[in-house]
């Protein structure tokens, strides 16, 4: 006859407890409400009190973190609780007890006799880790204000922007575009456009290099014509659902053109960034990008290129957005070029 001590009764408690949820969970994370509702999908995030829930039935939903009773995840989550250590991920699993999981790490997964068990209450941020892309992932987004006034003066403003990101593999390619035009009265005070592409090799999770491709024609100021080319590592600090924050280093060679049919063509040492942050269950988001360059001689002493902005998703594709941004550069022998530009529209993003 087989006999099971106390401790071996509990192990295999726990292993049918997480093998019938590993079925259960086998397509999709599964929440059961405090009154008693079943919902399904895929979790992206918890964070500020909501949790969102990624379905095939109504798109992103965000559900109010104290409504929620119990959880099932179908893949390892990174937690955050004054209870764990940092850097905590694991599988989250139904305790039997309401208001609580039992979650599950990785190098526990052959043994599931002593999960560790957290309330939900004591959770105060859950992500989903990206994971190595193997196949394509896109993503990407455009900007558009359009404002036209006529009364004693006539005034039109058109501002759009586009930018679209791939990754596969240890690959990232970007590409921009961005157009300003600006009228009064029928003369024109600002008209440029510009247009960048990217590409990021990662030699680790975090640290990459990239190399870079820049064209700006500005109609007004000067200078008239730019092309960029800027190579350098840069370090990516996260990246997830909640958000993104990076920062590169380059050397770049530019060259200019001016109104004047004049060229110069120099050497410069560059600082980038780029952050944003999802904020009530990914409803808002906050970013700012930017660049400073310091030239090695030639006709510019330093530029300046920077951007900050406040998005709210107004559904799942769609969002309303505010944007502030300045551009200044010094130029040796030539008036400096200051510009500031703001701007309220709509974003559809993908």
């Amino acid at each position: 006859m087989l006999r099971v001590s106390g401790m071996g009764r509990v192990g295999l408690a726990w292993a049918a407890l997480w093998g019938s949820v590993a079925v259960s969970c086998a397509w999709a994370d599964t929440i059961v409400m405090t009154n008693g509702d079943r919902l399904s999908g895929e979790v992206l995030l918890m964070d500020g009190g909501t949790l969102v829930l990624n379905t095939d039935y109504a798109g992103e939903i965000r559900i109010s973190w104290d409504k929620v009773a119990q959880l099932q995840t179908s893949d390892t989550m990174l937690m955050r609780a004054k209870v764990l250590p940092a850097e905590y991920e694991a599988r989250l699993a139904s305790s039997g007890q309401p208001g609580s999981v039992a979650a599950l790490r990785p190098e526990e997964a052959m043994d599931a006799s002593d999960p560790d068990q957290v309330a939900l209450a004591d959770i105060e941020r859950m992500v989903r880790p990206h994971a190595f892309l193997r196949d394509w992932s896109f993503e990407g987004g455009i900007d558009m204000a359009l404002d036209a006034t006529h009364a004693s003066k006539r005034n039109q403003n058109w501002i759009a922007a586009m930018h679209a990101t791939a990754r596969r593999d240890g690959w990232r390619h970007g590409v921009e575009l961005d157009y300003t035009r600006k009228t009064q009265d029928s003369v024109v005070g600002t008209y440029n456009y510009n247009a960048a592409y990217m590409i990021d090799r990662f030699l680790s999770e975090k640290l990459f290099v990239r190399g870079r491709l820049r064209y700006g024609s500005d109609r007004v100021d000067n200078p008239a014509r730019q092309l960029v080319f800027a190579a350098g590592p840069g370090y990516q600090f996260w990246d997830d659902e909640l958000g993104a924050f990076s920062v590169s280093t380059f050397l770049t060679h530019t060259r200019y053109k001016y109104h004047d049919h004049t060229h110069d063509n120099f050497q410069t040492a560059g600082l980038g960034w780029n952050f944003t942050r999802y904020l009530a269950g990914k409803q808002w988001q906050v970013f700012t990008t930017g660049e400073v360059h310091r030239a090695f001689g030639g006709a510019t002493d330093y530029s300046l290129e920077a951007e900050l902005g406040l998005r709210y998703s107004v559904t799942q594709w769609m969002s309303l957005y505010a944007k502030a941004g300045y551009d200044h550069i010094t130029m040796s022998g030539k008036p400096s070029t200051d510009e500031r530009r703001y701007s309220v529209g709509l974003g559809v993003h993908w």
